[in-house]
């Protein structure tokens, strides 16, 4: 018998090695010959590569340019495109954005899986909720914070800040300044103070050789984010054991802003706890938190843990969105004709008498030449121009288009490829402020299909405050500024990057500020 199995062994070991490559393969082979040809999807236009594997559409989220190769896809299939085997991206060509109601809004569908890569350490935050139901609660707990006439009542914050940015780019004595890092540094002060009263002094202590470990883990968690989302649980799990200093510090940086948020929630707390939390006339988020815990059922309260991420979780969506978005439009402001320039400034000059007393939030915005900067900045260079994914619902096929989709099947749309839809914008990619105040144009389409903040019942509950925010940083140095271009920040630095949401290339925006004083 031992003879027997000798002999027969060195035999085996080849074969078996064999059946281990073949089974899979041929599992492969078969899985991609179903979602090629028998798949109910298998009818939806686009690459055969997309329909069969995954790969091709993880491959541009490496590149940093997943919303680029959606849109070609358009430009060559039409407006719904298949991206992946179970996966299915539209454009609405329809002016009054008819299907986009009607997935981001009517049917109230649950978000897909994309959003579980933007777990906090593991705990609840309203972002990463799939279920619409759930997140309808959550949401409820917090969305009077980010009302119009609360951002009103957070006005002043934001005057104190964009001044103070003001006083910071006047010291540079019209030296190039990197504007990218300051305006984040107001973000991140300004979010500290609506959610814990906490008064960071981020940018006070501003200079160019300054490094704020706050912004710092933020820009790494926003790369972490993408990795995390794209190689698998197990594999990360041993790439980031890898000993590199650098390494670890990027690794960590979710721990490091997650125990920052913990240290002022348990502040909070304290002072809650010993009776000394002041009645304030603009309440913080963590109040609003508290006063749900003592309202609501037990079951429905928010732990510790959920104060903290959800806190982390307002810090991150704040602080990029309006830093990025403000940086960018400057850099175009910088870049545009004299003419153009002067119109802008002539209405803040009369907004602002005085260069140094920024007006109530009201008179801003209701600055239509101002309010149409802003809104071309984000048209073109949108916070969330990402795809917004959503699952067919569980009660049937959804007829999307004219294709009926089965349910879990995943389905979005983009706003990059929105506002880039030269069926509603004229000259799609140019910078025109002025498009916005010309009645020749299809103002009521543009506005549909305008989405900086995403769509329908799950839009970014902070978008209020990010356009306070970014308009009052705006006329504050508008108004006090020549913001003149900077050979070192063009067309290549600039370049959007795509992480969750979007970056220059470069992280930077080198401008020259001169004074108008």
């Amino acid at each position: 018998m031992s003879s027997l199995l000798s002999s027969a062994l060195p035999l085996s070991v080849p074969r078996l090695l064999a059946s281990a490559v073949l089974v899979p393969t041929s599992l492969l082979v078969l899985r991609g010959l179903y979602h090629l040809y028998f798949s109910p999807l298998s009818s939806i236009p686009g690459p055969w590569y997309a329909a069969v594997s995954e790969i091709w559409i993880l491959v541009h989220t490496l590149r940093c340019r997943k919303v680029r190769a959606i849109d070609e896809l358009y430009q060559i299939y039409g407006p719904v495109v298949r991206i992946a085997p179970t996966t299915i991206a539209f454009l609405d060509k329809d002016h009054e954005q008819q299907t986009t109601r009607l997935v981001y809004n009517a049917l109230k569908l649950d978000k897909g899986p994309l959003y579980d890569a933007v777990h906090m350490n593991g705990h609840l935050h309203s972002v990463a909720i799939i279920e619409h139901s759930v997140h309808a609660k959550y949401r409820r707990i917090f969305s009077s914070h980010y009302s119009p006439g609360n951002i009103a009542l957070l006005h002043p914050d934001m005057k104190a800040s964009a001044e103070l940015l003001v006083q910071k780019v006047s010291e540079a004595k019209d030296r190039p300044l990197d504007i990218f890092p300051g305006i984040h540094l107001v973000m991140i002060d300004l979010i500290l103070k609506s959610t814990f009263g906490h008064d960071q002094g981020a940018l006070k202590a501003w200079s160019e050789h300054s490094h704020d470990i706050i912004m710092s883990a933020i820009e790494d968690y926003g790369r972490l984010i993408l990795i995390q989302g794209i190689v698998p649980d197990w594999l990360f799990g041993i790439v980031r054991r890898f000993p590199n200093k650098r390494w670890q510090t990027f690794c960590s940086s979710g721990d490091t802003l997650f125990n920052t948020m913990a240290d002022f929630v348990r502040e909070q707390q304290k002072e809650k706890d010993a009776g000394r939390m002041d009645e304030r006339d603009k309440p913080t988020l963590i109040q609003r938190f508290f006063a749900h815990n003592d309202t609501c059922a037990p079951a429905d309260r928010l732990s510790f843990e959920d104060m903290t991420s959800e806190s982390m979780t307002h810090l991150l969506a704040g602080v990029d969105a309006s830093a990025v978005a403000v940086s960018y439009i400057l850099w175009r402001f910088a870049n545009q004709p004299e003419s153009v320039k002067q119109k802008i400034q002539a209405e803040l000059d009369d907004a602002m008498p005085d260069a140094g007393s920024i007006p109530d939030w009201k008179t801003l915005h209701n600055l239509p030449i101002l309010d149409a900067l802003f809104k071309e900045g984000l048209r073109l260079h949108g916070p969330i121009p990402t795809f917004l994914e959503r699952l067919a619902p569980k009660s049937g096929p959804l007829d999307l288009l004219g294709y009926q989709l089965p349910p879990g099947t995943v389905i979005g749309t983009q706003s990059w490829s929105m506002h880039r839809n030269d069926g509603i914008f004229k000259n799609p990619e140019e910078f025109d402020v002025f498009r916005w105040l010309d009645s020749d144009q299809p103002q009521d389409a543009m506005l549909q299909a305008w989405a900086p903040y995403g769509l329908g019942t799950r839009v970014c509950i902070g978008q209020h405050l990010a356009r306070g925010a970014i308009k009052t940083c705006l006329a504050a140095l508008l108004r006090n500024f020549d913001v003149l271009p900077h050979p070192e920040t063009n067309e290549e630095t600039m370049e959007m990057m795509e992480l969750f949401g979007m970056f220059p290339v470069g992280l930077s925006c080198k401008l020259n500020f001169r004074s108008r004083s």
